[in-house]
């Protein structure tokens, strides 16, 4: 019983990992100069197959389901009639977002929103 909460609890973790990987890669890549959308076609390809390799987990959590969403949506724009700089446009304005929703816990804690200032 013990190991299978555990093999669960890897490849989850795995399998989160491996999403971020792949969202990294993607934002790293097109943030370079002078790419194509050919280059874009094949890096997807090479770096989505790790993901593939990989056991698809349930995820629950607003980000992690983002996550998940963005990395299906992303790996299918090659394939799309958009040009490589709607494609950056885009891709990175929605990463931007993802990292926005990873770090919301972190901005400010629940108990100093209601403090005002003087009222100690």
């Amino acid at each position: 019983m013990k190991s299978e909460k555990r093999q669960e609890k890897y490849e989850r973790a795995k399998y989160i990992r491996e999403l971020e990987k792949f969202t990294n890669r993607v934002v790293n890549f097109l943030n370079k100069e002078g790419i194509t959308k050919e280059e874009f076609e094949k890096y997807i390809d090479k770096i989505f197959k790790n993901l593939e390799d990989i056991k698809k987990v349930l995820l629950k959590s607003e980000y992690l389901s983002s996550l998940e969403n963005f990395v299906e949506k992303t790996a299918n724009l090659p394939s799309s009639d958009k040009k490589i700089e709607e494609i950056k446009q885009e891709t990175l304005y929605e990463a931007n977002r993802l990292r926005k929703l990873k770090r919301v816990k972190s901005y400010q804690k629940d108990k100093h929103k209601s403090r005002v200032i003087g009222e100690e």
